[in-house]
């Protein structure tokens, strides 16, 4: 995983400095759909217009990089918490919004950031939390909405990272090699391999994924985040 690392310099207002324990991963939106607004953008706003406040994460996801602001053993100001367990104690991510972007993608790239960051710092899925979770913030806004992904859907993408299975049913799939599938915007993804399944995320915008299982005419996606119903494909 490529990660830029252009950290706030020490000694701003919005890099404290103090000793993040590392218990719990805060998931956020960033709320900024301007083209352009991708992680690179963020970074700079982190490193200029907001040095002299109280605002501050460790990383920014979009659907093409990742940059770190700060080391995940700082602190942070991003959870609206004050000195509670948001800030002090959790790793911040942002996922960015922006409208010349793919989200979807940016979710799962944030899906594999959140999975590796689990696996390094022994912090299990049950400590990954909402921005909500800690202030009471409708964030992430599109996440809990369900769109494109609910958030059950996210955890269950950093599951399937993680080498979990991402959902409580465990159906008998054919292995299948790995091939890619076009697939249209309004498509709906779902947590298991029949129309009985959950929907877990609808598709926004056309593009291409990749199948790596089959069961019942459905294909699962090598994200985790569920199923596609292959009549609803187009095999490149």
């Amino acid at each position: 995983m490529n990660i830029i690392q252009d950290f706030i310099p020490v000694g701003r207002r919005n890099r404290p400095g103090r000793v993040n324990p590392m218990r719990y991963i805060s998931i956020h939106e960033t709320g900024n759909t301007n083209r352009g607004a991708g992680a690179r953008n963020h970074a700079g706003y982190l490193k200029n217009d907001a040095a002299n406040i109280p605002v501050s994460w460790h990383y920014t996801v979009d659907d093409r990089e990742i940059y770190q602001h700060l080391p995940e053993s700082e602190d942070a100001f991003h959870a609206g918490d004050g000195a509670g367990a948001g800030n002090r104690q959790s790793i911040g991510i942002e996922i960015c919004v922006n409208s010349d972007g793919d989200f979807a993608r940016a979710i799962d790239r944030a899906a594999a950031l959140v999975a590796d960051i689990c696996r390094r710092r022994t912090i299990p899925v049950e400590n990954i939390r909402q921005h909500h979770d800690w202030s009471g913030k409708n964030c992430p806004q599109n996440i809990r909405a369900g769109r494109p992904v609910t958030w059950a859907g996210f955890l269950g993408m950093v599951r399937a990272y993680m080498g979990v299975n991402p959902t409580a049913h465990t159906p008998a799939p054919v292995s299948a090699a790995p091939y890619l599938v076009r697939v249209k915007g309004g498509t709906r993804v779902r947590s298991g391999a029949s129309m009985n399944h959950a929907v877990v995320m609808t598709i926004e915008r056309d593009g291409v994924f990749t199948i790596v299982e089959e069961l019942n005419g459905f294909g699962r996606l090598k994200s985790g985040a569920g199923w596609l119903n292959l009549a609803d494909t187009q095999r490149r």
